[in-house]
């Protein structure tokens, strides 16, 4: 049981006055350095990351997470109370817990080159034996699946096709998880409030999965110029397939840190990426440490927040560049012709796949609106599931739900303290679409293919999502990271759909065009939705945690199995990740069940 730790008087900030804590046993941590293998960056913010995750790997060691932090204290060399970038990484690592907090500003630490450094105080959890291992089951599986998305449905079509009984619980009401297709309000064609998008050439299991589907296709739009607007507003025109010549310096300069970018990623091995450099490093520094220039630094922001939802100070730099070599390389994932990641769409909606792994299952294979609160494994072959108050046995159990939401399970016994550092460590950016439909394809008539960027938001990107046989005429808003946050907090929707008709308007140089021809906009806030994690499209990690820990990402517990697109070797983010991934969990189970009936 987790000790209670709470804070003693109500506050606006992120730490706490004073807390007060009932546990019973206590854990001192020394100070932290934001070191990786014994070696600190140059970067300050890097450095803050690593510090955290050091402290956090001793923390898992005992089964304590961020929420049983007592009292923080951090030392900071030459601190500047008026640059206080110690904040952001540290209200990010501590979600919402408030401990008490002490800053002492010292002019260095022990080891030169060393600027921040953290200790804590931690309640240590209490270790309490699960009542459902004297629960009576009320039924007995070979396999039970978590989740009715993508990963686990082809999870479940796996070990069913090899003889093997199986169960799937989800919590929702429906199946797909991230994939939620919707008819517009006006009836005016099917939208996807979640993933979108696929190709036919490397991306095999999706398009043979759309063959069974009978899935229309439709091939993303590419004809016509791109746009780009910079940081104080201004427009750029250039052709798809091209970087924008804002000058002739720029677009150089541009080019240099993509290329330099895709060369780095296409290094990594995608199964292990191992690189303490490249994990030491945010994104961000990564790219000071490349000597990119502020436009090509503007220019990559955009990768991260409309691939991730993150801004680039807050995810590694190996990680990002190793989701890139997931899906080909940093070109292949931003593309949006063939081969790319942006390359089809589906007239029906992507709900299609799911829907179709569904119905081939037998019947009452799949069990809505049950979610599963508790695992408890008993012996080799014997795991306890807890769904509405129920317990169910199975012999082996495939969990798809994405990491983030493992923190809503409790495990008995407690996940590895790897498993547990990814878990805590997985975060989601701030990541939204914003269908916005329109009367006719006013941007392709003005000679545009509907793929903008921007620098300064709201949207960090517009894609034309139309479908021309049903008369739907739809550019896609993509908010992402600082800026799609900031435009979230609006008042109304009203002014959320304002200010983005308002963007298109001054993006397109068309005035009030874009608001006569608008009809009607719809999406879905997936950050507020706790079975998907509190985001989309797929969580990323800090410096320094993919090295500490990122061998336990698909490694099983014991009977437990872990898929989801993060998991996935190739394709991450993605549903081919997706369904590769539940391939791959559904596999596992079946080697062990079929060795344990010899």
């Amino acid at each position: 049981m987790t000790p209670s730790v709470h804070q003693v008087l109500p506050t606006s900030a992120y730490y706490a006055p004073g807390v007060v804590s009932t546990a019973p046993r206590l854990l001192h941590v020394s100070g932290q350095p934001g070191t990786i293998e014994g070696t600190a960056p140059a970067d300050y913010n890097s450095q803050i990351h690593l510090a955290l995750v050091n402290l956090h790997r001793v923390m898992a060691a005992v089964g304590a997470t961020v929420r049983d932090v007592i009292k923080l204290t951090y030392y900071i060399v030459n601190y500047d109370p008026n640059h206080r970038l110690h904040t952001r990484p540290l209200q990010t690592w501590l979600t919402g817990h408030r401990p008490a907090m002490t800053l002492v500003p010292v002019p260095s630490l022990a080891v030169p080159g060393w600027l921040f450094e953290i200790e804590a105080t931690v309640a240590v959890p209490e270790s309490v034996p699960s009542s459902l291992a004297l629960t009576q089951p009320t039924e007995d599986v070979d396999v039970l699946v978590i989740g009715a998305g993508l990963s686990g449905l082809m999870a479940a079509e796996t070990v069913l096709q090899a003889g093997h009984s199986c169960l799937v619980l989800e919590g929702r009401d429906r199946v797909g998880g991230k994939t939620w297709s919707c008819p517009l309000p006006s009836g005016e064609g099917v939208i996807d409030l979640g993933a979108a998008w696929i190709n036919d050439t490397n991306q095999s299991m999706m398009i043979e999965l759309a063959r069974r589907a009978g899935a229309e296709l439709i091939e993303q739009n590419t004809t016509g110029n791109c746009l780009l607007q910079r940081e104080d507003g201004a427009v750029t025109g250039f052709p798809y397939g091209q970087t924008p010549r804002i000058t002739a310096q720029m677009q150089s300069e541009m080019e240099a840190i993509r290329d330099i970018a895709e060369a780095d990623c296409q290094a990594l091995d995608c199964r292990h990426p191992r690189d303490t450099t490249l994990d030491s490093l945010s994104f961000l520094a990564y790219l000071h440490s490349r000597d990119a220039s502020p436009a090509a630094i503007a220019n990559a922001s955009v990768w991260t927040r409309a691939m991730l939802g993150q801004e680039p100070q807050d995810v590694s730099a190996l990680y990002f560049l190793n989701y890139c070599k997931s899906g080909g390389g940093l070109l292949q994932m931003r593309s949006d012709r063939k081969h790319g990641a942006q390359y089809l769409r589906v007239r029906q909606g992507t709900q299609i796949f799911a829907k179709t792994l569904a119905a081939g299952l037998p019947e009452g294979t799949i069990r809505l609106g049950e979610r599963v609160t508790a695992i408890t494994q008993k012996e080799r072959g014997v795991t306890l599931v807890e769904s509405k108050g129920r317990v169910i046995q199975a012999r082996k159990v495939i969990c798809s739900a994405p990491t983030p939401v493992l923190k809503t399970i409790r495990f008995d016994p407690p996940l590895p303290a790897k498993k547990q550092l990814l878990v805590d460590s997985f975060r989601y950016g701030y990541y939204t679409k914003v269908m916005l439909s329109f009367r006719s394809a006013w941007w392709v008539t003005r000679g545009y293919c509907g793929l903008a960027q921007s620098f300064c938001g709201p949207a960090s990107i517009y894609r034309d999502t139309s479908s021309p046989a049903d008369g739907k005429w739809v550019l896609t808003a993509f908010l992402a990271g600082d800026a799609g946050r900031k435009w979230s907090e609006l008042g109304s929707q009203r002014e959320r759909e304002q200010a983005l008709l308002r963007q298109l308007g001054e993006m397109y140089g068309a005035g009030d065009l874009p608001k006569r021809e608008f009809i009607e906009a719809m999406g879905h806030e997936w950050s507020t939705e706790e079975l998907s994690g509190w985001g989309c499209p797929c969580p990323a990690l800090p410096p320094g945690v993919l090295s500490a820990a990122g061998d336990a990402l698909r490694e099983p517990f014991r009977d437990v199995h872990f898929v989801g697109t993060e998991t996935a070797e190739e394709w991450k983010g993605y549903m081919e990740g997706a369904v590769r991934s539940g391939r791959r969990g559904g596999l596992e189970a079946v080697k062990w069940l079929s060795r344990s009936n010899l």
